[in-house]
Parts: structure tokens; sequence; C-alpha cells
């Protein structure tokens, strides 16, 4: 039995995946691990929280299906957290909504203060490292760091070894389940923030234009992403504004034209710059996506495809545990 851990922006959610690739349990721990009260533009979660809830997940998925052979793991990507030499954080986990947006920036800060770290992990590759004691990467959450912005700011030594085997960005992951489900789609997926993912054959290489980019994918492909921070977070600020429930939200979807307004926003923003190509479906994913019928029907329409929703509920999760099963059968 493969376990799939992904550590998110609110939740820590698992999956146990039997050797036929069917999941037998699921599990979402909410961790409240942000920290309060930070300056503004900077975002940050309390990196022993993470763990927490991370062993919570998976003492819960152990109880219902038994002891785990493998582990497959995600997280959030562009994020960082410094540790010393017995793997203790001496920083917090700075996420992907900080405003410098990329880890690289966030070492080089960390660099200039000359803060006593002995390495930097995604908090996914810190929760492995406890496990293993490997300090290892995956070149999914390495280019997430942008170091090339920071121009050798980045001490060498704070940088674990390169494996592509250990983990999977949280974009990779959850298209990496869609398409074992789904071959040869295409991924939208609109959670906190927004994402259309589409995977291309050619090999990779960093690029970006805007919100446009090109991400390492597994088998030496490319991930072309299309990235949005106008997601179901700007639904769930104008529900709470109007005061209303999601059913009533969807209901009042087609009449409100201030709802109608916030989903085209959300819709345009996703699809602004790129093209679904050869891509023969399309695969929702994410809780605002998965949850909010109005808003997939503005995707369909918007792209003029169906928008499949798979029955597994946690796909970056499920994603971890398929690439971890397929790298370490």
């Amino acid at each position: 039995m493969t376990l799939g851990i992904d550590i998110g922006t609110t939740s820590v959610s698992g999956v146990a995946v039997d050797d036929s690739g069917k999941v037998t349990a699921t599990v979402t721990h909410a961790h409240e691990a942000d920290i309060p009260d930070l300056p503004a533009g900077t975002h940050a979660q309390d990196p022993e929280r993470l763990m927490s809830a991370t062993d919570h997940v998976i003492a819960e998925l152990e109880t219902q299906t038994g002891k785990a052979d493998r582990f497959g793991w995600t997280g959030q990507m562009h994020g960082v957290v410094g540790v010393d030499r017995d793997l203790r954080p001496v920083t917090p986990f700075v996420t992907w909504r900080d405003a410098r947006r990329f880890g690289g920036r966030v070492m080089a800060g960390w660099a200039a203060e000359n803060r006593p770290i002995a390495a930097c992990l995604p908090i996914c590759g810190l929760v492995l490292a406890r496990r293993t004691e490997r300090l290892v990467i995956d070149s999914t959450f390495l280019h997430s760091w942008h170091l090339e912005e920071v121009d050798g700011k980045v001490p060498q030594s704070w940088l674990p070894t390169l494996d592509e085997t250990s983990m999977l960005g949280d974009n990779q992951a959850g298209v990496y389940a869609a398409r074992a489900l789904f071959p040869g789609c295409a991924v939208v997926n609109v959670g906190t923030s927004g994402q259309l993912s589409i995977v291309e054959d050619a090999p990779f290489h960093p690029w970006s234009e805007g919100s446009l980019e090109r991400r390492p994918y597994p088998d030496g492909k490319t991930l072309l992403c299309r990235i949005s921070l106008v997601g179901g977070k700007a639904f769930a600020e104008l529900r709470d504004e109007l005061g209303l429930t999601w059913d009533e939200m969807n209901a009042r979807a087609e009449s409100d034209e201030r709802i109608a307004r916030c989903i085209r926003k959300i819709v345009d923003d996703l699809a602004d710059g790129i093209d679904l190509g050869r891509a023969n479906a399309l695969v929702g994913v994410g809780n605002a996506l998965t949850r909010n019928p109005a808003l997939r029907r503005a995707v369909e329409r918007r792209f003029g495809i169906p928008c499949a929703i798979p029955a597994v509920s946690e796909m970056a999760a499920y994603g971890a545990a398929m690439y971890t099963s397929l790298c370490h059968p």
C-alpha cells in the first residue's frame, strides 16, 4: 500500500492507494498553521504545526488501512523553510502567498541576514528528511524557487541533492493523477488560486512570460501552466461579503450580475493567453471548482469542452502516490 500526502495551503490531505491504483481511504485535516500578525505582504506558516498535521493524517490512514509500504509526497510549490543540521526549523515556512512569490528571493534575504541555516527545503521535503534523513529535492520544487532571479545570492550549501524520484510539486502531482485517469487531458484547477495546465512532449527548458510558465514534468516532458491568483479565494470573499451560502451563490450565478461577473473574471483569467492544443478532455480539480457547479459550467462554456470531475477527491495526494509507486515499485 502507498500513502500519498499533500501538504496544502490550508490542510494536509492523504490517500491510501492499493497495488491496483484504487483509493482505499482518504483523510483531510485542517492544519491552521498560518502565523498571525505578520507584516503586510508576508505569509508564513509554522512548520511544526504542518508536520504535526501530517503525522495526524498518516496515523489516521494507517489506522484505517494498515502500515504503508511507500509514501508519495507533494505540497505547496514556491515555499521554503530553513533548517539546522538536526533538521530543526530555524525559519518559518514561507508560502507561495508571500509577496516575494518565490523561494529564491526569500532565501537570498536569509543569506543577507546571515541566518544559521544548514539547508533549505520545501515543507514536504522537511517531512521526508525527518523520516529518512535524506536532504533531497526534485526539479519541480527546485525550479519553483526561481534561483536564477537572485544571481548566486543563495549559498550552494543550502541546496539539497536533486532527486527526481523523491517528491513532486502539487501542480504536477494533480496533473499526473488526472492524466492517469483521463489520458491526454488538460487540467483546470481552481482552489485558493487557479491554474490551467497542459502537458507538452517537448523536453523542459525554463521559460515564463507574465502568468504563463513552463515547468518540469515527469518523463522528460514539460508542463505549460497558466497561473491565476484570481481563483476560489475571490469567489469565497464575494460570498462572505454578500452573506450567502455556497448553494445560494450557485443558484444566483445567472441572475446576480456581481456573482456572474466574478465567475467570468475567474474563468477569463485562467484562459488568457493559453490554448488547449491537442488536449482531448478537460478535467476539473480543486475545491472551488468541484464544489461550485456554476463555476464549472462557466469553464465548460469558455472552453467548449465538458469538464470531467474525478471521483478521487484529493488529486494531488493521489498523483503523489501514483508517481512514487512508479518510481519505487
